[in-house]
């Protein structure tokens, strides 16, 4: 059996091709512990190309679907051949596991549980709108007459934000908006939070990290260079009221 590997930002795909048996089990599990040393946690299985499956090699697709949940990750089967397709669901293996059919559906359930993770700060923010703007002329002309990019916020504390924006509106692809909010990059953003303080943030910050959202939205984590004392003790308090609320309701 061969494996080819492709690692994305966030995520990796195995494609397996050939006969997956018992004796080709411990080279899987080596690719997805080296996966999981390096930081990817979520896997796609892709088991088009797999013209056979034993006991041994369904054994350890729980296996490693609940070493990679140890590790508060996922493993995912997609596009099964027909062969693999009809033992899993025989075997009930797919009601523990999740497959899709397709690999487009699998890479979108991977993003929305990677969005579910990236968007569990302690301190969400309810949707409120973001307004970013960009400090260099180059990227001021790729957004031509909108001065101001409107975006949706998801979490934010004393030191970072994360927010999400689609250019579908603007006519600027979810690729183009990576660009668009490259890592290293500055912003100018403004911002409010109700339960924190009665007017507006206003902050300089730099993009950490950028990331895929959800329906062709971006998601991305900045962190504050230029902010006033005061508004960096405030959203640290709100932050910190806010992680020992969730707490106490998850004890409760």
């Amino acid at each position: 059996m061969k494996i080819d590997k492709s690692v994305l930002d966030d995520y990796a795909i195995l494609t397996l091709k050939g006969e997956f048996d018992t004796f080709y089990v411990p080279r899987l599990q080596e690719e997805v512990e080296g996966l999981l040393e390096q930081g990817v946690r979520h896997i796609l299985l892709n088991l088009r190309l797999v013209k056979f499956i034993n006991s041994t090699a369904l054994g350890s697709i729980v296996k490693l679907f609940k070493r990679c949940k140890a590790e508060n990750g996922e493993l995912v089967v997609s596009k099964p051949s027909p062969f693999a397709r009809d033992v899993i669901v025989k075997l009930g293996i797919n009601d523990f596991v999740p497959m899709f059919d397709e690999e487009e559906q699998a890479v979108k359930h991977v993003i929305k549980s990677l969005n579910a993770q990236e968007l569990a700060f302690d301190a969400p923010v309810d949707e409120e709108k973001i307004l970013v703007t960009f400090p260099d002329a180059t990227r001021k002309q790729q957004v031509g007459k909108h001065k101001v990019l409107l975006g949706t916020m998801a979490n934010v504390d004393g030191q970072r934000v994360q927010f999400l924006w689609s250019g579908k509106r603007y006519g600027i692809t979810p690729e183009a908006a990576k660009q668009l909010f490259y890592k290293g990059s500055e912003l100018h953003l403004k911002f409010q939070v109700k339960l924190c303080k009665k007017g507006y943030f206003e902050v300089t910050a730099t993009v950490t990290e950028i990331a895929d959202g959800q329906e062709g939205a971006v998601r991305v984590t900045a962190t504050f260079q230029q902010i006033s004392e005061s508004d960096r003790a405030a959203l640290s308090q709100y932050a910190a009221d806010m992680g020992f609320l969730k707490r106490q309701i998850g004890e409760a």
